[in-house]
């Protein structure tokens, strides 16, 4: 090996060394420890095989985990996706102050969670809470509820929230490739006597198949792993109607001191992002083999 290319190799070295050092060796210690039963503060662990897993197959709270976590990802990703798509279809057009609009839309993700949870929180808070406060200015005190204390309601709270926050990175995805759709197929359609909805079905969603398909990944993913939202609102609750992944494997590692059980959670996460990871790889090949086909 020459010189000049050992020294290449070298600059690498320090990437790898982190990428090990915070990545690969979390992920293989986490799942050595799903197999013990350990508190997380006592140097013994005691090993335990799978039971870890099988406690969490009995685990009612995993199913409601499970439930929440599928209810979230559908609600908001549908929800985000429609609004960004509308969004992004009306400011492609040369609106008045269409820039300022952008940037309003794009600020509810630069505020950090904590912000966030605390502005919703005082929003949602059923004595001096905003929304409640508001709803009797209007003589609307029948629609008061106690929005982060009855389960059914806490969960669409916390996906409210979401969808405020994160609508705008939807909308500027979307309006990024729609800039890509060239303008002489809007002009064939218009000659063909298509109005704007027409080519808007017949032109502009066929056309952005592979970001309804990016979004729908990152907005699975993302779901999987939410956690600052219900923590600072909810902290899970009530009865876990708003738990998460996440909000769980905290649970177990700092509240019940259960690391095994956590770890376990943990490990499962990981599975089902590998699922969605290859699901994502089968589309985008699929995609990449119309190209080849096509040219």
């Amino acid at each position: 090996m020459k010189k000049n290319e050992l020294s290449n190799y070298l600059f690498v070295v320090p990437i790898i060394i982190l990428f090990i050092g915070f990545i690969v060796y979390p992920i293989i210690y986490n799942i050595v420890i799903s197999f013990y039963s350990w508190n997380g503060v006592n140097i013994h662990k005691d090993y335990v095989g799978i039971a870890n897993y099988n406690t969490l197959l009995k685990d009612p709270v995993m199913y409601k985990v499970v439930n929440n976590y599928v209810i979230f990802a559908l609600s908001t990703i549908l929800i985000q996706s429609t609004l960004g798509v509308i969004f992004a279809s009306l400011l492609i057009h040369k609106v008045k102050f269409g820039g300022l609009y952008r940037t309003l839309m794009y600020l509810p993700i630069v505020a950090t969670p904590a912000i966030i949870g605390n502005i919703f929180s005082k929003i949602f808070e059923t004595n001096r809470g905003y929304l409640n406060g508001m709803l009797r200015a209007l003589h609307l005190d029948s629609l008061c509820q106690q929005w982060l204390a009855v389960p059914k309601i806490a969960l669409g709270c916390i996906i409210f929230v979401n969808i405020w926050q994160w609508t705008g990175n939807s909308m500027l995805i979307y309006y990024a490739n729609m800039l890509n759709i060239p303008d002489e197929l809007y002009e064939a359609a218009k000659i063909d006597g298509a109005n704007g909805f027409k080519a808007f079905v017949k032109i502009t969603l066929p056309l952005l198949r592979g970001t309804h398909y990016t979004l729908f990944i990152l907005g699975m993913i993302g779901s999987l792993k939410t956690f600052d939202i219900p923590y600072m609102l909810t902290r899970g609750g009530p009865n876990h109607a708003t738990e998460f992944f996440s909000t769980y494997i905290n649970t177990k590692s700092f509240t019940l001191f259960k690391q095994g059980e956590s770890s376990a959670i943990a490990v499962t996460m990981i599975f089902i992002a590998l699922i969605i990871t290859a699901v994502q790889l089968k589309f985008y090949y699929r995609k990449d083999k119309d190209k080849e086909l096509a040219g």
